[in-house]
């Protein structure tokens, strides 16, 4: 009677670990998504940000291929119900959990000093404008896309090298209809967007935060859930073998 008990328990395990294992491969898929859709809307974008930020959609599709790579590595470890292939995947999980939490509290720490950088970095990218091809090609998408101009304001533009021969701003800071815009700073500025791209990128990001914050939480919880029955499993299996013996 016992033994059937034990059997049980175990198929249980087995089949909460095998579903733990199922939502840290789909969650996998998610971020590698993500950060593939990232990298191919704001391709040209990220030529005026710093490398520290533009990386970033590159690290999230990394992170979400090793989490594909790691997933399939447990399903072969529980499907070959192998010891040292368990202990393993259990140390992995647990390695990059913790990893996680490191780097979730550095960016929150430093975020402030992130904001400021950035600022320096897309200000000196700005005085580049006109000069490099590549350059004036991603900051007219910036400024497109999230609808700004300059790095904190319209003003910005004053303090760089095109805006200090032409008294003016590119055209890719104009409101729609572009064809009435006057980009002329010593004339009216109704016409151009006021707010900076820094400030335009921080709040797209804060629009977005549910979706990675709800993304990072589901990572989280197939982890834990996957070391909580990853550990249980051990556990029985190293009882049965020592029964055995």
């Amino acid at each position: 009677m016992k033994e059937k008990e034990v059997t049980n328990w175990e198929r249980v395990i087995r089949i909460c670990l095998w579903l733990a294992i199922l939502l840290y491969w789909i969650s996998g898929v998610v971020l590698m998504c993500i950060g593939v859709s990232i990298q191919v809307k704001f391709h040209d974008t990220f030529l005026v940000l710093n490398e520290a930020v533009s990386g970033v959609p590159m690290i999230i599709t990394v992170i979400g291929t090793l989490i594909i790579l790691i997933s399939t590595f447990g399903a072969v470890a529980l499907l070959k119900c192998n010891l040292k292939m368990m202990r393993l995947f259990t140390g992995i999980l647990l390695a990059l959990l913790i990893t996680e939490i490191i780097a979730g509290a550095v960016v929150c720490i430093y975020r402030e000093k992130l904001h400021q950088t950035l600022l320096r970095d897309v200000l000196r990218t700005l005085d580049k404008y006109n000069r490099e091809l590549h350059i004036t090609k991603g900051v007219d998408s910036l400024q497109r896309q999230f609808q700004c101009c300059g790095a904190e304001n319209y003003t910005d533009w004053l303090n760089t090298t095109f805006g200090f021969l032409s008294s003016s701003v590119p055209r890719s800071c104009c409101k729609v209809p572009v064809e009435s815009c006057v980009t002329d700073l010593s004339k009216y500025t109704i016409g151009i967007n006021q707010q900076g791209c820094v400030l335009k990128l921080k709040n797209w990001v804060e629009e977005h935060m549910a979706v990675f914050g709800g993304v990072g939480i589901f990572i989280g919880l197939a982890q834990l859930t996957g070391i909580l029955f990853c550990c249980l499993l051990l556990k029985i299996l190293k009882e049965n073998y020592e029964s055995i013996e």
